[in-house]
């Protein structure tokens, strides 16, 4: 089992000069501490994001962190409420482009509605648009034995079977915010899981991991439910600023030893500050329900996502 201290994964670096990497969510918290660490570390961020504003605020932020001017930094148009964004998106992307990581870091915490195609909208942002992006950049991806990333969360834990019996389209008003919210972590590590199990099968050397990144203090902590706003407001003294809440992604994101992390799940330690490999509940251990959300992912998208020669 991968146990890294607070004090190594605060020291951990690596040298990722040259390396592309995508970076959804890169415009605040987390992701925005990611693309600065990936960064300095010599990566090319590509920041996906639907508010060019921020994009170019971030890059002006992180430029002015850096030694060195041949770090390439820049902002592609992304929106993952909209399939077809995403599907644009990927299409910016030539053919023999490389791509080394792809960190699925954008989410939302307790929305409603739906996203443009009328898929509920945590579920949609938080799972089906990084499904779909994931599909349409696996040929860069392979082409450099890449990594995937996928920033989940702690809150999987609650998700139940009965969850993914309820409607993706529509609004899913039979389960209450942050039953929504569960079902979609829990659908990011399915989804991960499943995707490195078809790897694995077909021998292809990339790497899909996922994590819950700590207690962290974003944004996305707004607009809770009443009870979780209880619980992150009496939590509040331990939870962590998003330059710790980034390391666990930039550790996954740059170890050298990819085939050690593969298909797992890593945990930043709420109490016990650190990373650690966890097993996942066994709702995200399920193969079965991990080859349904995998069907009912290819439905909602309209299109099948084949790994490796069929």
């Amino acid at each position: 089992m991968i146990r890294v201290s607070r004090e190594a994964a605060k020291r951990h670096t690596a040298d990722m000069t040259g390396k592309n990497i995508v970076i959804t969510g890169a415009t605040a918290g987390i992701g925005q501490e990611t693309a600065k660490s990936l960064a300095k570390m010599g990566g090319n961020i590509i920041i996906a994001a639907r508010n060019r504003d921020k994009a170019q605020r971030t890059i002006e932020t992180i430029r002015k962190d850096l030694d060195s001017d041949t770090v390439q930094l820049e902002h592609r148009s992304l929106d993952l409420t909209d399939l077809d964004s995403v599907r644009e998106f990927a299409s910016s992307f030539s053919a023999g482009d490389s791509l080394d990581v792809l960190i699925n870091n954008a989410g939302v915490g307790h929305d409603t509605g739906v996203t443009r195609q009328g898929i509920e909208r945590t579920f949609g942002i938080n799972h089906l648009g990084h499904f779909l992006l994931i599909k349409l950049l696996l040929p860069p991806l392979v082409r450099s034995s890449g990594r995937i990333v996928h920033v989940s969360s702690m809150g999987h834990m609650g998700a139940k079977h009965k969850y993914f019996d309820m409607p993706f389209k529509g609004p899913c008003t039979q389960l209450r915010p942050q039953q929504r919210y569960e079902r979609s972590k829990a659908a990011q590590i399915l989804f991960s899981k499943a995707l490195q199990r078809r790897f694995d099968q077909n021998q292809i050397p990339c790497t899909s991991v996922s994590l819950h990144p700590g207690g962290v203090r974003t944004k996305i902590l707004e607009n809770q439910t009443w009870d979780s706003a209880l619980v992150l407001f009496l939590l509040r003294p331990i939870l962590v600023d998003p330059p710790e809440g980034a390391r666990t992604t930039v550790y996954l994101a740059t170890r050298d030893r990819p085939d050690e992390i593969a298909g797992k799940y890593f945990h930043y330690g709420l109490f016990r500050k650190g990373i650690y490999e966890k097993p996942g509940t066994a709702v995200v251990n399920d193969e079965a329900l991990q080859e349904r959300l995998w069907k009912i992912s290819e439905e909602l998208v309209g299109e099948e996502f084949h790994v490796g020669s069929r």
